[in-house]
């Protein structure tokens, strides 16, 4: 690729981003990195495509979500240029590190909603509040798409898991749609594992059992 138009992309996708986290700037110092090797974490995987709005050029790339049932999640979207954006929030602490910065953004309490990757855990899991302006759209077989109804920005593509626990404990005011957004699965493949009626074996409490990872084999 002609060097010109790698410089002038990379520069494109560090001068979004820095415009998407406008006044969001703390001083509070950075927390370490979370460990994704621990046990615990849902991983999940894939290409997806970023607009820091309706009229902003697209920027594609790899995105990991991982989330863990503590709470704690983590974003990272690598564009194709190499730039990364790295977002985590754990429990009352958020930050989110952008291309080109040497500290991340930094806050206490919950995520800022104009941050889009510290609000997509809460969009894939199907979580909404009330206030807000962030809307996932899904339909079975396409790639769902993660969007602002003012902004128009958004992200749009497919994951895969790639990592999951082999059980689930079932939580209180917990329901079978959330399992299965939580861990990438179809409602079809969790039945598959847990024979018998729901009411059966989706109470509270319960040790569950989750599908296996299908990891691809190279040819």
């Amino acid at each position: 690729m002609n060097l010109i138009a790698t410089a002038a992309r990379r520069s494109l996708f560090t001068a979004l981003v820095i415009l998407s986290f406008v006044n969001g700037c703390s001083t509070l110092a950075p927390q370490p990195a979370m460990n994704l090797a621990e046990p615990g974490w849902v991983i999940r995987e894939g290409q997806v495509a970023w607009k820091a709005s309706a009229d902003s050029a697209e920027i594609r790339g790899q995105l990991l979500v991982a989330l863990h049932a503590d709470g704690r999640n983590v974003v990272q979207f690598t564009a194709a240029s190499g730039e990364r954006v790295q977002a985590q929030f754990s429990t009352n602490f958020w930050q989110a590190q952008l291309p080109g910065q040497q500290a991340p953004v930094t806050g206490r309490g919950k995520p800022p909603q104009k941050i889009i990757w510290l609000q997509l855990p809460e969009g894939l899991l199907g979580n909404s509040a009330e206030e807000t302006d962030w809307m996932m759209s899904r339909e079975r077989g396409k790639p769902w798409r993660f969007y602002h109804d003012v902004t128009g920005e958004s992200l749009e593509g497919t994951l895969v898991t790639t990592r999951m626990p082999a059980r689930h404990r079932v939580q209180p005011g917990e329901h079978i749609i959330r399992v299965v957004r939580r861990y990438g699965i179809t409602v079809e493949a969790l039945r598959a594992v847990n024979p018998g009626r729901d009411l059966d074996w989706f109470r509270v409490g319960n040790d569950i059992n989750l599908p296996e990872v299908e990891v691809p084999v190279a040819p």
